[in-house]
């Protein structure tokens, strides 16, 4: 596979990969939060600002973009040790 060149990695990996495994580590917390307001609230059968299922659709979104980020930290890091 060729090598990517050094002016084009900032549009692949945006701003390095430590700063997206934090940002992956920030959406995969917030996801869990997301899953427990859900089930607490379907549980208790109130309303915490959305209803249930929108928390867990928030979850999954929030899921997705952990893993994303996870990748690009990963992909960044494996390409800066060519």
């Amino acid at each position: 596979m060729a090598e990517i060149p050094k002016d084009m990695r900032f549009l692949l990996f945006g701003r390095g990969a430590k700063w997206m495994a934090r940002a992956g580590l920030v959406m995969a917390m917030l996801a869990w939060v997301c899953l427990i307001v859900g089930i607490v609230g379907d549980a208790a059968n109130k309303v915490p600002g959305l209803e249930p299922t929108n928390w867990f659709i928030l979850m999954v979104g929030f899921l997705l973009g952990a893993l994303w980020s996870w990748l690009t930290a990963y992909f960044a890091t494996k390409e800066g040790e060519k």
